[in-house]
């Protein structure tokens, strides 16, 4: 691709900006007035290659960066998430007290290695850096990249696994590729935002982009990813599996012999992955029933396909575009549970972004709550709806009077490293942000609570949305100010519980 850097603009853009929106009034160019047929966006290629036996896996990304900012950036900045498996690094990717449930075999590193990198045609020097040396600097020369224009950015990459039970790392023959390759960190008031990998939370911060991604794996083995996956044998009796997505805040895999059962729902491929699973069909009927739901209480299913795959995972599950990766220590109803959970993260996280960092409540919170409304709108999976709010109220109320003194911090809005644990994190983040959300629906009504939502996701959908951005559209379908009952619960030190009705 031709890059169109335009480095001898001289023109203010506002000025440049203003001119072409004048044209697009005059009615002879009524062209103009037609929105294109894709947004800008950052457009990723990414070629990758797993050697089974040696644990690792080699890869090739081409980048079209493209400036959504209003700034002149003279260097780009890209996540390299893997660094954080490595010996060393500063920051551990699991919580202390996971340590042992993480790595059943020990202790166990992998990493990152970064490679020759080009900008826009030209071999450049790339720095590492970062609070935990995990951050990847390419500098742009001359006068910079301008709001709207394009710097391609090419570099090759290698993994090394660790063996866990986690995001990124393998154990048997399944290899789960969460956060793996280097990621252009999202740029915001002024600066890139850098966050290293905190073991609490999901830390992750990025703007949507498309993806063209191919990883070629031992023939006997089968990848699940982001996006609808298409796969060919080649002549060396490996397999290459290739899959697109569109406007995707991420891109993940896992690889293994997994067994597969399709559906759909509309014109989106519905399938699950599964090695051990005794009742594929039932989880298959959970992520089914789920896009249903979500997508006729907030808006369409935005992706082609959505896969959920049984895997090694520290957690109950972890969401990405199009894909959901399921703990394999979990069974029964609970295992089904972590798909619908994941299946509403599609929404809260994977079309309509926020910063994980500092507002997880935004998507986690939004996400219990989605999951609580489903068992609400599907009563044959007999889970109560207004005993699951109370169960939820009073694990709350057991976790403040237990854990909590006068002193104590109980604001929603703060960054995942300052949560004292994995435990305080998930009451204040899930817990207590289902709960917000479940009383702002019993004041306005689920009318205007679901009208709030939908035009929330309508509106923000592969954006980044803030907490005010949240209550705005809330305080549109409500007619009412809304900001002083979110700060009650987020920034408050105690909310109100009298409208907790779960009815």
């Amino acid at each position: 691709m031709r890059p169109n850097r335009r480095r001898n603009m001289k023109k203010p853009i506002k000025t440049v900006a203003l001119l072409l929106s004048l044209i697009c009034a005059i009615p002879l160019f009524a062209a103009c007035e037609k929105k294109p047929d894709k947004p800008e966006r950052s457009r990723y290629e990414i070629t990758a290659t797993y050697d089974e036996q040696a644990k690792t896996v080699a890869a090739s990304m081409s980048l079209s960066y493209y400036n959504a900012s209003e700034a002149i950036l003279d260097e780009l900045c890209f996540h390299l998430y893997p660094a954080a498996f490595r010996e060393g690094a500063r920051f551990s990717p699991v919580p202390k007290e996971a340590v042992s449930t993480a790595y059943p075999s020990g202790l166990s590193y992998g990493g990152i290695e970064t490679g020759k990198v080009t900008l826009d045609g030209e071999e450049v020097k790339a720095a590492i850096e970062g609070e935990d040396e995990d951050i990847l600097v390419v500098k742009i020369g001359g006068e910079g990249l301008y709001p709207g224009e394009r710097a391609a950015v090419t570099l090759d990459f290698n993994l090394k696994l660790p063996e866990i039970r986690h995001r990124f790392g393998y154990q048997g023959s399944r290899v789960n590729l969460g956060n793996w390759y280097p990621i252009a960190c999202a740029f915001e008031d002024g600066n890139f935002v850098t966050d290293p990998y905190y073991s609490t939370g999901d830390p992750f911060y990025s703007d949507c982009a498309d993806y063209k991604v191919s990883i070629t794996v031992p023939g006997e083995l089968t990848v699940a990813a982001s996006g609808k996956v298409t796969s060919a044998e080649n002549a060396d009796g490996t397999k290459t599996f290739s899959s697109e997505i569109e406007g995707a805040r991420d891109y993940a895999a896992v690889i293994g012999e997994f067994k597969m059962l399709g559906s759909k729902v509309g014109n989106t491929d519905v399938n699950y992955y599964y090695i051990s699973d005794p009742e594929p069909e039932k989880a298959l009927t959970a992520a089914v029933d789920s896009l249903k739901t979500f997508s006729d209480k907030f808006g369409e299913y935005p992706y082609e396909s959505m896969s959920s795959v049984e895997t090694q995972f520290l957690q109950g599950g972890m969401e990405y575009p199009g894909l959901a990766m399921i703990s394999d220590a979990l069974t029964g109803d609970i295992y089904r549970e972590a798909i619908i959970h994941e299946t509403a993260h599609q929404w809260w996280y994977a079309a309509v972004g926020n910063d994980e960092v500092r507002y997880p409540w935004m998507d986690e919170g939004l996400t219990e709550f989605s999951t609580s409304i489903f068992y609400r709108e599907n009563p044959g999976y007999n889970v109560d709806y207004q005993k699951r709010i109370a169960d939820a109220l009073g694990a709350y109320v057991l976790y403040f009077d237990a854990f909590k003194t006068a002193s104590s911090d109980t604001s929603m809005t703060r960054k995942v490293c300052e949560y004292e644990s994995q435990f305080e994190y998930t009451y204040m983040t899930y817990v207590k942000g289902e709960l917000m959300f479940e009383s702002l629906r019993s004041v306005i009504g689920d009318e205007k609570f679901f009208a709030g939502l939908k035009d929330y996701y309508s509106t923000y959908k592969f954006k980044t949305a803030k907490p005010d951005d949240l209550i705005g559209c809330m305080e549109k379908a409500s007619g009412r100010e809304l900001k002083g009952f979110f700060d009650s619960w987020t920034e408050g030190k105690v909310a109100d519980f009298g409208g907790l009705s779960g009815k």
